[in-house]
Protein backbone atom coordinates (compact mmCIF):
# COMPACT_ATOMS: atom_id res chain seq x y z
CA UNK A 1 0.00 0.00 0.00
CA UNK A 2 1.34 3.50 -1.06
CA UNK A 3 2.15 6.21 1.58
CA UNK A 4 -0.74 8.19 0.49
CA UNK A 5 -3.40 5.59 0.71
CA UNK A 6 -2.20 4.25 4.01
CA UNK A 7 -2.06 7.91 5.63
CA UNK A 8 -5.81 8.89 4.21
CA UNK A 9 -7.17 5.54 6.19
CA UNK A 10 -5.10 5.93 9.19
CA UNK A 11 -5.79 9.92 9.44
CA UNK A 12 -9.83 9.23 8.35
CA UNK A 13 -10.03 6.49 11.42
CA UNK A 14 -7.41 8.56 13.99
CA UNK A 15 -9.67 11.58 13.55
CA UNK A 16 -12.70 10.69 13.66
CA UNK A 17 -13.28 12.06 17.07
CA UNK A 18 -12.13 14.89 15.84
CA UNK A 19 -13.99 15.70 12.68
CA UNK A 20 -17.01 15.22 15.60
CA UNK A 21 -15.72 18.50 17.55
CA UNK A 22 -13.77 20.02 15.17
CA UNK A 23 -9.35 20.22 15.71
CA UNK A 24 -7.49 23.19 17.43
CA UNK A 25 -3.86 24.83 16.99
CA UNK A 26 -2.43 22.48 19.21
CA UNK A 27 -3.05 19.22 16.41
CA UNK A 28 -0.64 21.32 14.10
CA UNK A 29 2.30 21.18 15.67
CA UNK A 30 5.58 18.77 15.74
CA UNK A 31 6.70 16.45 12.76
CA UNK A 32 4.55 14.85 10.05
CA UNK A 33 3.96 14.68 6.00
CA UNK A 34 1.33 16.90 4.30
CA UNK A 35 -0.93 15.11 2.17
CA UNK A 36 -2.03 16.52 -0.92
CA UNK A 37 -6.52 16.22 -1.19
CA UNK A 38 -7.80 16.88 -4.61
CA UNK A 39 -10.46 19.20 -3.20
CA UNK A 40 -12.45 22.55 -4.03
CA UNK A 41 -15.06 22.47 -0.77
CA UNK A 42 -13.41 22.61 2.35
CA UNK A 43 -16.79 21.69 4.12
CA UNK A 44 -16.77 18.05 2.28
CA UNK A 45 -12.97 17.37 2.04
CA UNK A 46 -11.81 13.84 3.47
CA UNK A 47 -8.35 12.19 3.53
CA UNK A 48 -10.21 10.11 1.14
CA UNK A 49 -9.03 12.73 -1.00
CA UNK A 50 -5.80 12.13 -1.01
CA UNK A 51 -3.91 12.35 -4.30
CA UNK A 52 -0.31 12.61 -2.86
CA UNK A 53 1.95 14.60 -0.61
CA UNK A 54 4.59 17.08 -0.45
CA UNK A 55 8.30 15.82 -0.56
CA UNK A 56 11.37 17.51 0.83
CA UNK A 57 11.59 19.48 -1.98
CA UNK A 58 8.43 21.09 -1.61
CA UNK A 59 6.93 19.64 -4.88
CA UNK A 60 3.39 17.80 -5.02
CA UNK A 61 4.08 14.22 -5.60
CA UNK A 62 1.89 11.06 -5.96
CA UNK A 63 4.57 8.72 -4.02
CA UNK A 64 4.98 4.52 -4.69
CA UNK A 65 6.95 4.30 -0.76
CA UNK A 66 6.84 5.93 2.11
CA UNK A 67 10.33 7.70 2.17
CA UNK A 68 9.12 9.45 -0.54
CA UNK A 69 7.33 12.55 1.06
CA UNK A 70 9.07 15.07 3.00
CA UNK A 71 9.18 14.67 6.67
CA UNK A 72 8.31 18.88 7.98
CA UNK A 73 8.60 20.42 11.12
CA UNK A 74 6.37 23.47 12.49
CA UNK A 75 8.10 25.45 14.75
CA UNK A 76 7.05 25.77 18.16
CA UNK A 77 8.05 29.31 18.00
CA UNK A 78 8.23 32.82 16.37
CA UNK A 79 7.58 32.81 12.78
CA UNK A 80 5.96 29.25 13.42
CA UNK A 81 6.81 27.73 10.20
CA UNK A 82 7.23 25.10 8.27
CA UNK A 83 10.51 23.65 7.10
CA UNK A 84 11.32 20.04 5.53
CA UNK A 85 15.48 18.05 5.89
CA UNK A 86 16.04 20.66 3.34
CA UNK A 87 15.47 24.28 5.37
CA UNK A 88 12.99 26.39 5.78
CA UNK A 89 10.07 26.68 2.96
CA UNK A 90 8.07 29.33 1.29
CA UNK A 91 6.15 30.38 -1.45
CA UNK A 92 7.75 33.89 -1.05
CA UNK A 93 11.60 32.38 -3.03
CA UNK A 94 12.09 34.26 -6.35
CA UNK A 95 14.21 31.29 -7.57
CA UNK A 96 11.35 28.82 -7.92
CA UNK A 97 8.95 28.93 -10.84
CA UNK A 98 5.61 31.26 -11.26
CA UNK A 99 2.07 30.02 -12.28
CA UNK A 100 2.25 31.80 -15.55
CA UNK A 101 -1.13 30.04 -16.37
CA UNK A 102 -3.45 32.04 -14.28
CA UNK A 103 -4.60 35.53 -14.43
CA UNK A 104 -4.38 36.25 -11.13
CA UNK A 105 -1.29 34.16 -10.08
CA UNK A 106 1.39 34.79 -12.84
CA UNK A 107 3.79 36.09 -10.38
CA UNK A 108 3.08 33.63 -7.43
CA UNK A 109 5.86 31.35 -7.19
CA UNK A 110 5.86 27.79 -6.08
CA UNK A 111 6.01 26.17 -2.93
CA UNK A 112 9.78 25.16 -1.84
CA UNK A 113 12.32 24.53 0.83
CA UNK A 114 15.76 25.06 1.07
CA UNK A 115 18.71 25.64 3.16
CA UNK A 116 19.13 29.62 1.63
CA UNK A 117 15.72 30.56 2.31
CA UNK A 118 15.19 32.35 5.92
CA UNK A 119 11.98 31.96 6.71
CA UNK A 120 9.49 35.13 7.88
CA UNK A 121 5.95 35.10 9.76
CA UNK A 122 4.81 35.37 6.11
CA UNK A 123 5.89 31.93 5.56
CA UNK A 124 3.21 30.53 7.87
CA UNK A 125 1.15 27.71 6.95
CA UNK A 126 -1.84 27.27 9.90
CA UNK A 127 -5.13 25.59 10.30
CA UNK A 128 -8.02 26.87 11.33
CA UNK A 129 -9.87 25.92 15.11
CA UNK A 130 -13.47 23.88 13.70
CA UNK A 131 -12.02 22.02 11.24
CA UNK A 132 -12.83 18.62 10.88
CA UNK A 133 -9.32 17.70 9.53
CA UNK A 134 -5.68 19.67 9.69
CA UNK A 135 -6.36 21.37 6.89
CA UNK A 136 -3.35 24.39 6.21
CA UNK A 137 -3.97 27.78 4.74
CA UNK A 138 -1.67 30.02 4.25
CA UNK A 139 -2.00 34.38 3.61
CA UNK A 140 -5.26 35.77 3.98
CA UNK A 141 -7.61 32.88 4.96
CA UNK A 142 -6.78 31.15 1.56
CA UNK A 143 -7.52 27.50 2.02
CA UNK A 144 -6.62 25.87 -1.09
CA UNK A 145 -3.69 25.55 -3.82
CA UNK A 146 -3.28 25.47 -7.14
CA UNK A 147 -1.34 22.82 -9.49
CA UNK A 148 -1.24 21.58 -13.59
CA UNK A 149 -1.75 18.74 -12.66
CA UNK A 150 -1.86 15.41 -10.57
CA UNK A 151 1.66 13.42 -10.66
CA UNK A 152 1.83 10.75 -12.16
CA UNK A 153 4.72 8.20 -11.13
CA UNK A 154 7.94 9.55 -10.37
CA UNK A 155 6.44 12.72 -11.90
CA UNK A 156 6.62 15.83 -9.74
CA UNK A 157 4.76 18.92 -10.12
CA UNK A 158 4.98 22.59 -8.42
CA UNK A 159 2.43 23.83 -5.63
CA UNK A 160 1.17 27.19 -5.73
CA UNK A 161 -1.71 29.94 -3.51
CA UNK A 162 -4.84 29.50 -5.10
CA UNK A 163 -6.15 32.99 -6.57
CA UNK A 164 -9.60 34.29 -8.05
CA UNK A 165 -11.16 37.83 -9.01
CA UNK A 166 -13.76 38.89 -11.77
CA UNK A 167 -11.43 37.66 -14.74
CA UNK A 168 -11.14 33.93 -13.43
CA UNK A 169 -13.45 33.00 -10.64
CA UNK A 170 -11.63 29.54 -9.89
CA UNK A 171 -8.86 27.37 -10.54
CA UNK A 172 -6.55 28.66 -13.20
CA UNK A 173 -7.97 26.92 -16.37
CA UNK A 174 -6.42 23.12 -17.24
CA UNK A 175 -5.47 23.15 -13.34
CA UNK A 176 -6.61 21.15 -10.45
CA UNK A 177 -7.91 22.98 -7.22
CA UNK A 178 -6.25 21.05 -4.28
CA UNK A 179 -6.25 21.39 -0.16
CA UNK A 180 -3.07 20.34 2.06
CA UNK A 181 -4.08 18.00 4.95
CA UNK A 182 -0.96 17.72 8.14
CA UNK A 183 -0.58 14.15 9.20
CA UNK A 184 1.76 13.83 12.33
CA UNK A 185 4.12 11.54 12.55
CA UNK A 186 4.44 10.81 16.30
CA UNK A 187 3.08 11.86 20.01
CA UNK A 188 5.21 13.43 21.07
CA UNK A 189 4.73 16.74 23.07
CA UNK A 190 2.64 20.05 21.53
CA UNK A 191 2.57 23.32 22.15
CA UNK A 192 -1.02 24.41 24.34
CA UNK A 193 -3.47 26.07 21.96
CA UNK A 194 -2.98 29.56 23.95
CA UNK A 195 0.86 29.52 22.51
CA UNK A 196 -0.04 29.06 19.15
CA UNK A 197 -0.90 32.17 16.61
CA UNK A 198 -4.28 31.48 15.13
CA UNK A 199 -6.55 33.44 12.59
CA UNK A 200 -9.16 35.06 14.95
CA UNK A 201 -11.71 33.03 13.51
CA UNK A 202 -13.37 29.13 14.49
CA UNK A 203 -15.59 27.42 12.01
CA UNK A 204 -19.06 26.01 13.48
CA UNK A 205 -20.63 23.29 12.48
CA UNK A 206 -22.72 24.26 8.89
CA UNK A 207 -20.86 27.56 8.31
CA UNK A 208 -20.85 28.15 4.86
CA UNK A 209 -17.60 30.25 4.66
CA UNK A 210 -15.57 30.06 1.37
CA UNK A 211 -11.44 30.51 2.67
CA UNK A 212 -10.23 30.73 -0.90
CA UNK A 213 -8.79 34.45 0.29
CA UNK A 214 -10.00 38.04 -0.94
CA UNK A 215 -10.90 38.28 -4.24
CA UNK A 216 -8.32 39.85 -6.30
CA UNK A 217 -9.39 43.03 -8.16
CA UNK A 218 -8.37 43.53 -11.98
Amino acid sequence: MSLFKFCATFVFLSSALLAQCGISQKDFSGVGHVLVLNSSDWRYATPNQTVGCLDQNGRFIAPTDDIECGVYTRLDDYPYTLSSTLGNCTFNDAKTVTNKDSYYGGSDHAWTCNATYEAIIYDELYTIDGFPYVFLCSGDINCYYDAKKIPGPAETAPLWQFRWGSQQRGITPGHVQLQLLWTPLNTGKRKSVSDIPSPRLRLNDGAQIPLQGQEIKS
